[in-house]
């Protein structure tokens, strides 16, 4: 009888830790000046960026660098160069590709 009771209450409580005012923002993470927003998913976790930006990935990779330090780790794959950082609680991946005039960036942010 006791578990039938306390499953809605513990229920709640994990709900409430899962509401939207506790995922991670989106907003913490620089973005480089002429960065152009294609996709933006910041309503759920986990929180989405995507966009281009005119410059090289080189120049992007020592933009993040400059803003938010060494990252935790850096992964090459296929071109694609991914930085992990870890901020507070957040999690934060970032991808760069570099394309003919431009470069692909994503984000992610996580808790």
């Amino acid at each position: 009888m006791l578990k039938r009771a306390l499953f809605p209450v513990l229920l709640c409580s994990v709900l409430g830790l899962a509401s939207p005012s506790s995922y991670a923002d989106l907003t913490q993470v620089p973005l480089p000046d002429n960065f152009d927003v294609r996709m933006k998913l910041d309503d759920e976790y986990p929180m989405i960026l995507t966009g281009y930006v005119k410059s090289t990935a080189e120049g992007v990779m020592q933009f993040y660098f400059a803003q938010l330090g060494d990252p935790i780790n850096m992964v090459e794959d296929i071109g694609r160069q991914t930085l992990f950082y870890k901020q507070s609680s957040q999690s934060i991946k970032i991808s760069v590709y570099q394309q003919s005039d431009w470069t692909e960036v994503n984000v992610m942010v996580t808790q």
